[in-house]
């Protein structure tokens, strides 16, 4: 059996490599094209979402692995195979810096990365970024999830697409009597009922200071049919005025302002929240503390204008400077962690929404709801502009949550204000303003 997917991860990499040939005997890649070449992977995940990720690159490795006869050392056979790297500790803002040093010293430190898809335009504006127009995308990858490409060049692969899901307690639901919220008056009613049940609140809101406010903000703002980059127009101030209605009459938890991918898994496991939204990591982990059947896992609610699910996740690169062994490297753990074989795996193993089509047949039963709940968010999917000032939009998010929520000021005069600011950073970095309506 390891034999057996071994030569499949083999073949999934020689795919990419097609155009550069590949041969060589099973299980093995080009001959021994690429043993002994060391490179390194960057990403940023939880810890554990990490095991997964090892275990792929495990088996790339397998697969590069060719026989060498060391006549000289005593007429035996060993083996070597590309050697993978992994790096977690660097943040996306962290990548940017290390790819400036790197490209300044010519002598790249990293050869593969995963960015954030919010962050890919300042790579591609500072040179740090190569094209790779010329890799070839599986087929069975969603034209959904590729990379938006700069002048019509392609810099980006696609790999890990990410959107929020909502998780209810059975228990809860069955005491109240009340269904999963499908509208904005079934929400509040659902959390009016189980605050009245628990004699607190038990719905939670991921707004931890930075992106996990950010992200929560603008879901809000585009279901009411709002735009985060003006943050003032009428859909911005009906999505605040809701929620400051919600924290005003005590039906949102303030575990809430802590909330985040991890908390937020620690809210449902205690029972903290009985309804919260988070991304699909929370079954896996659920999953494990056998706790996963006690929720149901759905897409969540539309507002007035539209159900708004923003679509997180990584996308690949190689930096600037990458080249010869190495980069062929890249490009063939790129194409396998695009594979068939890679995706399924992510899927089953850290419950991460794919960007292929054709990556659940192994989905276990307790989570086929999950993966159905994912495949029903990303129809609404919402792709966040990828801005120059797109941190004065997320710091302008968050203080409004701090002003309008904690501090009960009136919304309109918070949002003219906090436009104001983002106009004025937009224009400073010479972008356009104001933009193009968002969704």
């Amino acid at each position: 059996m390891a034999g057996m997917a071994i030569r499949r991860v083999a073949a999934a990499v020689c795919a990419l490599l097609s155009v550069a040939g590949c041969g060589g005997s099973s299980g093995s890649l080009g001959g021994g094209r690429l043993a002994g070449t060391e490179i390194t992977f960057s990403i940023s995940i939880a810890e554990e979402e990490r095991p997964a990720i090892e275990a792929l690159l495990t088996d790339f490795e397998r697969a590069t692995k060719a026989k060498v006869n060391l006549e000289l050392l005593g007429r035996f056979r060993s083996q070597v195979g590309a050697r993978v790297n992994l790096l977690t500790s660097i943040s996306s803002s962290q990548l940017v810096e290390r790819l400036r040093r790197d490209a300044r010293s010519g002598s790249p430190t990293i050869q593969l990365f995963a960015q954030d898809n919010l962050a890919l335009t300042q790579l591609v504006d500072e040179g740090l970024v190569q094209e790779l127009g010329q890799v070839a995308v599986p087929s069975s990858v969603l034209a959904s999830m590729l990379p938006p490409t700069f002048g019509g060049t392609r810099y980006y692969l696609p790999f890990r697409p990410n959107v929020r899901l909502t998780y209810v307690s059975r228990e809860r639901l069955a005491q109240s009597g009340l269904q999963a919220p499908a509208t904005l008056d079934e929400l509040r009613a659902v959390a009016q009922r189980f605050t009245e049940l628990s004699g607190r609140p038990q719905m939670t809101l991921s707004l931890a200071e930075g992106d996990p406010a950010a992200v929560t903000i603008s879901e809000w703002i585009v279901s009411f049919g709002g735009d985060p980059l003006l943050l003032n127009d009428d859909g911005s101030r009906r999505a605040f005025q809701f929620l400051q209605d919600l924290w005003r009459d005590g039906l949102l938890a303030r575990e809430s302002l802590f909330g985040k991918f991890d908390t937020e898994v620690d809210n449902l496991r205690t029972g903290a929240a009985a309804l919260a939204q988070n991304w699909p990591t929370t079954s896996a982990e659920l999953a494990k503390q056998g706790l996963l059947q006690r929720f149901h896992v759905y897409a969540g609610w539309p507002g007035p204008t539209r159900n708004a699910h923003v679509v997180g996740g990584d996308v690949l690169g190689i930096p600037r400077g990458v080249t010869g062994e190495q980069r062929e490297a890249a490009l063939a753990l790129a194409g396998f962690l695009m594979s068939k074989q890679a995706q399924e795996h992510l899927v089953s193993r850290n419950a991460w929404p794919s960007i292929r089509n054709d990556a659940y047949e192994n989905v276990t039963d307790e989570q086929e709801t999950t993966f159905a709940a994912i495949r029903e968010a990303l129809q609404d999917a919402w792709f966040r502009p990828s801005v120059s000032y797109w941190p004065a939009v997320s710091a302008a998010m968050n203080e409004a949550v701090s002003r309008i929520l904690l501090q009960s000021q009136p919304v309109a005069p918070v949002l003219d204000e906090l436009h104001a600011r983002i106009r004025a950073d937009a224009q400073t970095r010479g972008a356009t303003y104001p933009p193009t309506p968002a969704g």
